[in-house]
C-alpha cells in the first residue's frame, strides 16, 4: 500500500540565506574561546599548586 504525500512535500527548498553564519562562528572562537584558553593557561599552574598544597594539608593535618 502506497502512502500519499503532500504534493509540495518534495519541493521544500530552504530559502533562508546562510550568510554570516561563519562570521558568527569566527567571532565566537576569537571572542570567547581563545581568551578563555589564554586565561586557563595563565592561571592553571597556580590552581594546580593550590590544589597540591590543600591536599598536602588535608593529608598531613591529622599527624600534626
Amino acid at each position: 500500500m502506497r502512502t500519499v504525500r503532500h504534493p509540495t512535500a518534495a519541493k521544500i527548498v530552504r530559502n533562508r540565506p546562510r550568510r554570516g553564519a561563519a562570521m558568527l562562528d569566527y567571532v565566537l572562537v576569537m571572542g570567547i574561546v581563545l581568551p578563555m584558553i589564554a586565561f586557563v593557561l595563565h592561571i592553571g599552574p597556580r590552581i594546580m599548586n593550590l590544589v597540591y598544597e590543600m591536599t598536602s594539608v588535608l593529608i598531613s593535618w591529622p599527624f600534626m
